[in-house]
């Protein structure tokens, strides 16, 4: 069986009777402590081959430092484009033929821990409770089963749907009547993240433009002992003895 049959623990949850914690801060912290590891080892390593004197594995470790910090930046660019994906909502269109029942998949924003949609305008993506009143002859759904627990969302007494998941899509359930369906065919729907998650998006952004700037400071750090690694060296080559080329005495 393809589907999860959880069906004694069914419960509808409207945002209005949810208490709402603190999300997103358990991904991005767990995420914050292995790159705080990483950059005391990176700079240790770049400390190590600034400092220390001619070896070739300090070289290396300067390598290493310069590698690792470039990848640290790139992280911190990845992550604040998906937080700016995650603040910015996306519309979709509704399909409006009659009949059968509708299924529209809703994609997660960026890094966002879960899913808020509303109904608004198509043309002027103006927002409208009033309009989960006109069309609650639809029968909105979002069913998913998660830790064993099969719960159902939809629209609230506003007009939005707000719930935490782990799952990187869901689908969304509607029936389309003769008479919802001229009211449809003006109706779009606004997903973004939920409401608690901005603060998180605005608290991380300004410390990931933070770190990359110190990855940065650390990438040019970690050059300046390679070159200072290949400078001692040389150097040090230089001043070696040459090895003995003397004749053997004849007898």
């Amino acid at each position: 069986m393809h589907q999860c049959v959880c069906r004694t623990s069914l419960l509808v949850i409207p945002l209005a009777n949810r208490e709402q914690p603190t999300i997103g801060w358990e991904y991005l912290n767990s995420a914050g402590e292995v790159v705080l590891i990483l950059s005391v080892l990176f700079l240790g390593l770049a400390l190590l081959g600034l400092l220390g004197r001619a070896d070739r594995s300090r070289l290396t470790a300067a390598w290493v430092a310069m590698a690792g910090f470039a990848v640290l930046a790139t992280f911190c660019c990845w992550e604040g484009i998906q937080l700016n994906r995650s603040a910015s909502p996306v519309y979709y269109e509704l399909r409006t033929m009659p009949g059968d029942q509708q299924q529209l998949t809703l994609y997660r924003r960026g890094s966002a821990p879960g899913y808020r949609g509303r109904l608004v305008h198509r043309k002027d993506h103006s927002f409208d409770k009033d309009l989960i009143a006109k069309l609650a002859a639809c029968s909105w759904r979002i069913g998913i089963c998660e830790r064993l627990e099969l719960s159902e969302h939809t629209f609230n007494q506003d007009g939005v749907f707000e719930f935490e998941s782990e799952y990187p899509d869901v689908v969304l359930r509607y029936e389309v009547t003769p008479q919802t369906r001229p009211i449809l065919e003006g109706v779009a729907l606004e997903l973004s993240c939920p409401v608690g998650f901005h603060t998180v998006i605005a608290q991380h952004s300004g410390a990931l433009k933070v770190l990359i700037s110190i990855y940065i400071g650390g990438l040019l750090l970690s050059a300046f002992g390679v070159g200072v690694q290949r400078r001692k060296m040389r150097r040090l080559q230089v001043t070696a003895p040459e090895p003995s080329t003397s004749s053997p005495r004849s007898l």
